[in-house]
């Protein structure tokens, strides 16, 4: 599990996290998800549009009522990355003083060249 650094902004309700010690490369798009990569294409970052509704539909009720509260008092992030046959198992740690959620985010894992990292 690595801690990633984050930024979340109440206005656009988007949520950005990256890894501190890696740079982006390039970057895919999907939906109202942004992964970014590193030159050797591992997951360094990633930005969630519309975040609070796209993280209530990741979690139980329960926690899907805390969404804004937990991203308007973020304190931490961590997140534990996973690779599991074709895909990347994203699970994201967001802690606020009073709560933790905990969404997960599958993807496609990137294991061929790519127009969107033919940069990197």
């Amino acid at each position: 599990m690595q801690k990633f650094n984050f930024s979340y902004d109440t206005e656009n309700d988007d949520l950005f996290l990256f890894n501190p010690k890696s740079k982006s490369k390039g970057s895919v798009e999907i939906g109202d998800l942004i992964l970014d990569y590193n030159n050797k294409k591992e997951f360094v970052g990633l930005q969630i549009m519309n975040a609070s509704k796209i993280i209530k539909d990741m979690l139980s009720k329960e926690d899907a009522a805390s969404v804004r509260d937990v991203l308007n008092n973020l304190e931490e992030c961590r997140v534990d990355i996973k690779p599991k046959n074709n895909l990347l198992i994203i699970k994201v740690y967001l802690n606020s003083k009073a709560k933790e959620i905990a969404p997960v985010i599958s993807v496609p894992s990137i294991q061929e060249s790519s127009p969107a990292l033919a940069c990197a």
